[in-house]
Formats: C-alpha cells, sequence, structure tokens
C-alpha cells in the first residue's frame, strides 16, 4: 500500500477555497482503480494546515494518478500555501489494527 500526504498552509481567506478544492477531489479519486481512501482533514491550532491523504493500493496506481489532470487540481492548491507544502510518500508494507494495540498493552 501507498500513502499520500499533502500539507498545505493556506492564507488567511483562503481556507475554505483550498478545503473546496481538495472536499470535491474525493469522489472522483475514489472512483479509481486501486484507490483505497481520500481524506481531508483541517490542523487544530495557530497554522490551521490542512492536510490531503490518499492511499493506493499499488505503485502504478498512485503514479497514474500523479500524471493525471485530477492531480493538477491538488497541485494547483498546493500553489496557495503561504509556507512550503509539505509533500510526502510513503510505502506500507503492514497494516495493524487494535490488534497491535492488544499485544503492546499485554507486554507491559
Amino acid at each position: 500500500m501507498f500513502l499520500s500526504v499533502v500539507k498545505i498552509y493556506p492564507p488567511p481567506g483562503f481556507e475554505q477555497t483550498i478545503l473546496d478544492v481538495l472536499e470535491s477531489m474525493k469522489g472522483p479519486v475514489a472512483t479509481l482503480a486501486d484507490c483505497l481512501g481520500c481524506s481531508v482533514t483541517v490542523e487544530v491550532g495557530e497554522e490551521g494546515a490542512i492536510f490531503y491523504r490518499e492511499k493506493w493500493r499499488t505503485r502504478e496506481a498512485l503514479d497514474r494518478h500523479l500524471r493525471s489532470p485530477l492531480y493538477g487540481r491538488v497541485l494547483e492548491a498546493m500553489e496557495c500555501s503561504c509556507m512550503p507544502p509539505e509533500v510526502e510518500f510513503y510505502e506500507v508494507a503492514g497494516v495493524g489494527g487494535l490488534e497491535m494495540v492488544e499485544r503492546a498493552r499485554l507486554r507491559q
């Protein structure tokens, strides 16, 4: 699985515009082959950064998406950032759930 995380720092007055653009991505991205999810969140605090996350089943699907006109909307939103946006990609080898919490708590 591949995880894409984009952090955008909206200038005052542009928060809703950036949120609208990123929220509008969720439906179209979710219909793409090998997309496992897409979310938008707002950081609480002074910076009020906006996070845009996508999960992909394969690297090929992620690469296709990054080359697509649809991803161009994310790039446009990043251009509005008043500080350099942060973009990170992770290759996830394994995923755990509550069983990881349970195992960790049993080892105390």
